[in-house]
């Protein structure tokens, strides 16, 4: 992974700043080293907490369209339903310490998407893969090793598992990756439409035209993409979505705002920390929302284009039910010498 700038901030100089702020950093065993972070227990998880907290507080006072850098680029691929090929195969093996099943195939097979799906082991059973791991390994709960090496088949039945960190909300519109060589282009529609697509007895396959975002039906902090009509091979979609960050863990970690917005999540994190661990607003918190937010607004709103583009045309696709809205020519009809419109 390539380095960010020696200046960006990670959760541990984040940590080093509210601990000093709040007189518990750690000096070294004879006090004479430069802050690092808490060595007692008790002082680092709170820290730690203070700082995750900064962040969606941070979040949650984005400006009124929402921040620009929440929006990143998701790539979903769509993989086609594939039955049993005896030429891959999926082993198991049993993890006491987490009591989980780790699952492996004979050759890259499994995506992201694949999270709360069904993998039919031959021969076995039907199990819901609870995490992804790699191309080739994917973790189900429990205890449900096999022997042997045995086939499997997976249908994804137009749906797709989104990551955790999406928020549920798209931001722009979908489209084929670049040199994708598809003819036709793909829009959102609501999923009851997608239901409504799907109500015959047969669902054709193609490239999709449609796309939904629905809750994940098992699962209610989940969402899936949803697709008509079915694919009939492997494809892969962009757009653009609203991120929801994973908790900062280990020391090296950074926050999701990016390099540009170190000094704002600085200063939430020591505006948190007096707010919660001395229960007062003070000068802190007047510094971060008087100072340090508008300037972290400023710099969301330099990432938007500096220009719209030309706006005179409609779109350059086709968009659902478009062919109806279609400019129809005038015709002239003469019925006995009388010409009608």
């Amino acid at each position: 992974m390539t380095a960010e700038p020696t200046s960006a901030m990670t959760f541990e100089d984040l940590i080093v700043e509210v601990a000093f702020r709040l007189s518990v950093a750690s000096y070294g065993d004879n006090g004479d080293e430069e802050a690092q972070v808490p060595t007692d227990a008790h002082d680092l998880g709170e820290c730690k907490r203070y700082v995750n907290n900064a962040i969606r507080f941070f979040i949650s006072l984005a400006p009124p369209n929402g921040w620009r850098w929440m929006r990143p680029l998701m790539s979903i691929y769509l993989w086609a339903s594939f039955a049993v090929d005896d030429d891959i195969t999926v082993t198991s093996a049993y993890e006491p310490s987490s009591g989980t099943t780790i699952i492996t195939a004979s050759e890259a097979k499994f995506y992201r998407t694949m999270e709360l799906k069904t993998i039919t082991v031959t021969d076995v059973d039907d199990y819901t893969i609870d995490t992804y791991i790699s191309t080739t390994q994917v973790r189900v709960s429990g205890n449900v090793a096999w022997t042997g090496a045995k086939t499997f088949s997976m249908d994804p039945d137009g749906r797709y598992t989104l990551p955790r960190t999406f928020g549920g909300q798209y931001t722009g519109r979908i489209a084929y990756e670049a040199a994708s060589n598809t003819g036709s282009t793909i829009d959102w529609t609501s999923p009851d439409n997608i239901r409504r697509l799907r109500e015959p007895s047969t669902n054709p396959s193609g490239d999709p035209l449609w796309a939904a975002i629905r809750r994940h039906p098992t699962q209610e902090r989940r969402w899936e993409l949803t697709i008509y009509p079915l694919v009939n091979e492997e494809l892969t979609v962009e757009f653009p979505y609203d991120l929801m960050f994973d908790k900062l863990v280990e020391l090296t970690e950074t926050h999701p705002a990016g390099f540009a917005f170190d000094e704002a999540i600085r200063a939430a994190c020591i505006a948190v920390a007096q707010r919660d661990a001395e229960e007062t607003v003070g000068n802190a918190m007047s510094e971060f929302t008087s100072i340090s937010l508008p300037a972290a607004y400023r710099a969301d709103a330099r990432s938007a284009p500096k220009k719209l583009g030309y706006c005179g045309n409609g779109p350059a696709y086709m968009s659902q039910d478009g062919f109806r809205r279609l400019q129809r020519p005038t015709v002239n009809v003469s019925i006995d010498g009388v010409t009608q419109t």
